[in-house]
């Protein structure tokens, strides 16, 4: 058995990007992987770095990803916080190796003295144990449930990171919003967008009236943050649930072009 943990550079990215890749590869998930290149790709030359692959027997098995929260400019930028955006091993031979634990070791141990912070929203993908758990038991402490942080200074961070992930704000309707559908996805993970495709492609078939607007939080940070940080808005009213929940997903819909 071995086990080598990389820093991510421009000759392993797409190593990175296999390890989320889904059994059935899209074109509207190749378009996502396209815009997530190119991101890595700008914060590797502009940061110097984000984050690592770790390899079990010579295969990319796990990734950990991440940027410094000022990089994302829908967050509080604030200079000395690292944004853990995910860690992920879903390689079932390489599970249970210690392999998560040893890249946030190994990001400790990078990030001191570079960072004061490093700070995670531990969003729960359903498999293995929970995000949360697992930073917990790293040595990161709670803001909210599930945001973390880590402390290499032992001051408290009382305002967590707000990141695409998190939950929408509350949000008050605008008359610019109705009759429009707005559905925001972020470069950092092709998922994003893929569920952002499907969701115009649902809404194409209940209401093909509808103008419809698919935009990159990052490249249009003042209407992803002014519509309360929601990823979707039809009529405006946000969209809570998610297209590979199809039935619910279509039910909300429905709900809010009634609204």
């Amino acid at each position: 058995m071995r086990i080598e943990i990389r820093e991510v550079d421009e000759a392993n990215i797409d190593e990175m990007i296999s390890v989320c890749n889904p059994s059935t590869v899209s074109e509207a998930y190749k378009k996502g992987v396209e815009i997530k290149r190119t991101w890595l790709l700008e914060m590797l030359r502009t940061y110097g770095d984000v984050g690592f692959v770790a390899y079990f027997n010579e295969k990319p098995a796990a990734q950990l990803l991440t940027y410094p929260e000022k990089a994302d400019p829908t967050s509080l930028k604030r200079e000395n916080v690292l944004v853990v955006n995910c860690v992920y091993n879903p390689l079932s031979e390489a599970q249970r190796k210690g392999i998560a634990r040893k890249m946030v070791e190994t990001l400790i141990e990078k990030a001191k003295g570079k960072y004061e912070f490093l700070v995670t929203h531990a969003f729960d993908t359903g498999e293995f144990l929970s995000q949360a758990e697992f930073f917990r038991r790293m040595g990161f402490r709670e803001i909210t449930k599930e945001d973390l942080y880590y402390s290499f200074s032992g001051r408290k961070l009382k305002e967590p990171y707000s990141g695409f992930w998190k939950d929408g704000e509350e949000y008050k309707r605008s008359n610019e919003d109705i009759g429009k559908v707005l559905i925001f996805y972020e470069p950092t993970c092709p998922f994003t967008y893929l569920w952002a495709y499907r969701a115009k492609e649902i809404v194409k078939e209940i209401a093909p009236e509808l103008e419809i607007r698919m935009l990159n939080g990052w490249e249009h940070p003042e209407e992803f943050v002014s519509r309360g940080r929601n990823w979707m808005l039809v009529n405006g009213i946000p969209i809570k649930s998610l297209p590979i929940d199809r039935d619910r997903f279509r039910e909300e819909i429905k709900n809010a072009m009634g609204t």
